[in-house]
């Protein structure tokens, strides 16, 4: 078991009371929508633009919300994830990722028929593969430089790599050369050195915008940033773009940061069990994202969590809730929460009013 704290009042959302089957996904549209519109406030007093990432909840629906005069499209993770938005209507997608797999180039380039398409590129082969099958397709993908800003995952390490590249994609038929991207959204408030390391990334991006630029390559985009380091983002001269996501619907250990969103998103379980003093419901961890803890529920009287596979069991001070009962929990890790469900369902002044598919669920490839 673990031991959490509850804080009801800091996540405050409006659900149906009617039973529903369980375990369920719901976003309170309500507070979804505000939190778009505190985005784009915040974007708005900028000069720069927002990318969305759909990874958060890899549904149309919500993503098709997000869209705006300064938010022209979404950042995607996976070639499926591009998919499945460029078929629910969105005409501007990022894969902001390296894809090198010829089948997987094949398909990222169909897509340019219907969208502006652009990907992430670290390396001579991905430029080359990438450049084939765009001629092949008879279309144009934009391309931007995957700078090693920090985390030692994607991204090459220097200036000049990324200038090598930038010149491979300007000289290569079917590419267009957009800019440059970096990622330090991991940066949370409980990081060490956290704005020297924030500054850092910043200053990379910065260095390789002018080594491009010295050389006569166009750097239109510099995109970065995560939900975290949003402030941090939009404050710097150089970030041209923000590929936060998290923002719209919120988790539990980002409320700490002062940000003007909330958690939009609930998971609902049914006590199919109940005790003296502990309560069980229906859900474990094959329906809830358990990376960073349990699940927070909207209830009084909750000392601990413990989640297993199929089960979430709630240890209350007092007498435990009754069999059948429903109850709403936060998910701590929502990310992993939505690509565990097929459908949410979605609310709005506590009633719902559509289930949506979480059509990119798995798309992972």
């Amino acid at each position: 078991m673990r031991n959490i704290a509850v804080a009801p009042g800091r996540m405050s959302l409006h659900l149906p009371q009617e039973p529903i089957p369980t375990p369920a996904l719901l976003v309170d549209l309500d507070v979804f929508d505000a939190n778009v519109t505190a985005m784009r406030t915040l974007v708005a007093a900028t000069d720069k633009t927002l990318r969305p990432h759909i990874k958060t909840h890899r549904t149309p629906a919500l993503a098709l919300r997000q869209l705006g005069d300064r938010t022209p499209g979404v950042t995607c993770a996976t070639v499926g994830e591009a998919e499945a938005m460029v078929n629910a209507g969105i005409t501007d997608v990022l894969v902001a990722n390296e894809v090198v797999g010829p089948a997987k180039v094949d398909r990222l380039v169909l897509l340019a028929e219907r969208a502006a398409v652009a990907v992430a590129v670290d390396s001579m082969t991905g430029v080359d593969v990438l450049s084939q099958a765009a001629v092949r397709a008879g279309h144009t993908v934009g391309v931007l430089i995957d700078i090693d800003v920090m985390i030692h995952r994607c991204g090459v390490a220097s200036p000049a790599e990324a200038l090598t590249l930038a010149t491979a994609v300007e000289r290569r038929p079917g590419l267009r050369l957009l800019g440059i991207m970096g990622y330090e959204g991991r940066i949370r408030s409980d990081v060490p050195d956290r704005a020297h390391r924030i500054a850092s990334a910043y200053a990379a991006l910065a260095e390789t915008t002018q080594v491009l630029r010295r050389a006569g390559l166009p750097v239109r985009v510099v995109s970065a940033a995560g939900t975290a380091t949003i402030t941090e983002a939009l404050a710097d001269p150089v970030v041209t773009e923000l590929q936060a996501g998290v923002y719209a619907v919120m988790e539990p250990e980002l409320l700490r940061m002062g940000l003007p969103f909330a958690c939009a998103v609930a998971i609902r379980g049914t006590v199919i069990s109940s005790h003296q003093d502990r309560a069980v419901l229906d859900f474990g961890r094959r329906s809830v994202g358990m990376e960073y803890g349990p699940p927070l529920p909207l209830l009084a009287g909750v000392r601990q969590v413990n989640v297993s596979d199929e089960h979430t069991t709630l240890w209350t001070d007092g007498p435990a809730p009754a069999l059948g009962t429903q109850i709403d929990l936060i998910p701590a890790q929502i990310r992993t929460t939505f690509n565990l469900h097929d459908e949410v369902v979605a609310v709005s002044d506590g009633r719902i009013v559509a289930t949506w598919p979480v059509a990119a669920r798995g798309a992972s490839r």
